[in-house]
């Protein structure tokens, strides 16, 4: 059974919807780098290939939010889903996003230190 994956958020310019016909066209590739991580939309949506067989696949993430994201999904979910319960409201977004980007060099480099 391929079960199918999804993006645990919305994600702007996300490419859930030509994830398919990306995986039309690349086929059934042993290495596959996502560009422009996003919401990971295409990697998620990739064809299950045959089992015992390896394939390898890295998402790429230039400011560092996306790996904090799933860092924290793996590590505390916990807290992630005590933010994520929260009615969206504009000043709360917008105050959310302000702090967080002002932690992006921090955050950047705390995680390129530790892996977890």
């Amino acid at each position: 059974m391929n079960k199918k994956l999804k993006a645990p958020f919305p994600y702007f310019g996300g490419k859930s919807r030509v994830a398919s016909m990306v995986w039309e066209r690349f086929g059934d590739t042993k290495n596959y780098v996502e560009p422009f991580c996003g919401s990971c939309a295409v990697l998620l949506g990739r064809p299950a290939w045959p089992e015992g067989e390896v394939r390898y696949e890295t998402v790429n993430d230039k400011d560092c939010m996306i790996a904090n994201f799933w860092r924290a999904v793996k590590y505390a979910p916990d807290a992630v889903a005590e933010h994520a319960d929260w009615p969206v409201n504009e000043a709360d977004l917008h105050a959310r996003n302000r702090w967080l980007i002002g932690q992006r060099e921090s955050l950047y480099d705390a995680l390129v230190a530790d892996p977890e």
